[in-house]
């Protein structure tokens, strides 16, 4: 049993008046004065000793039940001091990850919005994504005079391009600043193509369709946050590599030529682009309530592949047919917008995409780039977030609207991220 500090203190006190009270008999006034005046400020001291000594004790105490309850939600493990300053040094960093948690925003993209998984934790996302692009094209050859009289060919295509992407993304915390991510999705497209050479004795309209569906890329990502700096916005590393694992289109075309010798408009589609690639990028999130200002910056380094050459009866003689190597060249990416928290439950961001891509370049049957295809991907995006059920999952809805010729029309991507693992 813990011995009573108090009575102690009570007894040594008593001793002490009994002796000054002895002492008092045999002494002038002004000493027995004095004296009290000592005893007083020993008394005081006492006390405050005492108050001192209460206090710490029951700091010892709040730490010790502390340790008791760590130990038993760590399934008994010891209470040593080694293993006290390692529960005390795992608090102060999950502490320090509570003070940096990145705002929650709707999720636009794979690599803006949302927020990292803790240590341990697994989300598994399924998302929809529907693409869909208009396009009508008028192709002039020839010569023109005055504005008016052309000789030559005249071609107008319309083309309406509908792509629905199945997707299933994976999220594991390997700490409390770095998630692993690997995604798969299933592509399913289809082309329908309407063309019309306008000075051609025939002016009926020719109707193209081609579709494809399958495995699309497989891809895997790291994101990690950096520790947040005072005043600074909080900032997180993206690292994309995407796979060839969908049909190649290159393959596609390719065995058209062979087969058919015609490259313009093949029966099937490719699911994937037919090419590996790594993307790092870099996102910032500046939190001001209710605003969160977010972006990113980064770049999409696209590698190289040899499609091969094939040999082709043509004319009686056997020529080569195919693309060789293929360069589809990179890309830069930006991305800027802002976030509002609506209230506890649901928020909205305004973000603008921007992706410049450089020219494609294929070898065969000559080494040159590939006219058109340096281009521009703009949108605008719309995003929204909700926490539904009673574990208050978060639906994302992004809606993006293309603001540039090579950009999809219409963009819209449904995300519902659910946790399995804590």
């Amino acid at each position: 049993m813990r011995p009573n500090r108090k009575g102690k203190f009570a007894s040594t006190l008593a001793c002490l008046m009994l002796c000054c009270s002895l002492q008092v008999q045999a002494a002038d006034p002004d000493a027995v004065a004095s004296k009290i005046d000592a005893i007083n400020e020993q008394y005081r001291e006492l006390l405050q000793k005492m108050q001192q000594i209460e206090r710490e004790r029951h700091d010892l105490e709040l730490r010790m039940n502390q340790v008791a309850d760590l130990a038993e939600l760590r399934g008994g493990q010891d209470t040593s001091p080694e293993t006290v300053g390692t529960v005390g040094a795992e608090q102060r960093e999950q502490l320090e990850a509570q003070q940096e948690e990145i705002p929650e925003l709707p999720r636009v993209s794979s690599d803006v919005g949302g927020v990292l998984m803790p240590k341990g934790r697994l989300t598994v996302e399924p998302s929809v994504q529907y693409l869909n692009t208009a396009v009508t094209r008028v192709a002039l050859e020839g010569l023109g005079l005055g504005g008016a009289v052309l000789f030559g060919d005249i071609d107008v295509r319309s083309v309406e391009r509908q792509t629905l992407t199945t997707a299933l993304t994976a999220r594991y915390g390997l700490t409390n600043r770095l998630e692993a991510e690997v995604k798969a999705s299933w592509v399913k497209r289809s082309d329908n193509t309407i063309t019309r050479p306008v000075l051609d004795q025939n002016t009926a309209d020719r109707v193209f369709n081609a579709q494809g569906d399958g495995l699309g890329d497989i891809e895997i990502g790291l994101r990690y946050q950096f520790r947040k700096r005072p005043n600074w916005p909080f900032m997180v590393g993206n690292l994309r590599i995407k796979s060839d694992t969908g049909d190649d289109p290159f393959e596609i075309q390719t065995a058209q030529l062979v087969d058919a010798g015609n490259v313009n408009f093949a029966g099937k589609l490719g699911t994937g682009s037919g090419f590996w690639s790594v993307s790092p990028s870099l996102t910032f999130i500046m939190p001001s309530d209710p605003v969160a200002i977010f972006g990113s910056i980064g770049y999409l380094w696209t590698l190289k592949d040899d499609k091969g050459v094939f040999p082709r009866m043509q004319d009686g003689e056997e020529v080569l047919v195919g693309f060789g190597e293929v360069d589809p060249g990179d890309a830069i990416r930006l991305n800027f917008g802002m976030g509002i928290g609506l209230n506890e439950m649901s928020s909205i961001s305004f973000s603008y995409a921007l992706d410049r891509y450089t020219e494609t370049t294929i070898e065969h049957p000559t080494p040159r780039k590939v006219v058109g295809s340096d281009i521009t991907v703009g949108k605008f995006i719309v995003g929204y977030s909700v926490k539904v059920g009673r574990k208050a999952w978060p639906v994302n809805l992004a809606f993006g609207i293309g603001t540039t010729d090579a950009a999809p029309d219409t963009d819209i991507t449904i995300r519902m991220p659910f946790t399995v693992k804590d």
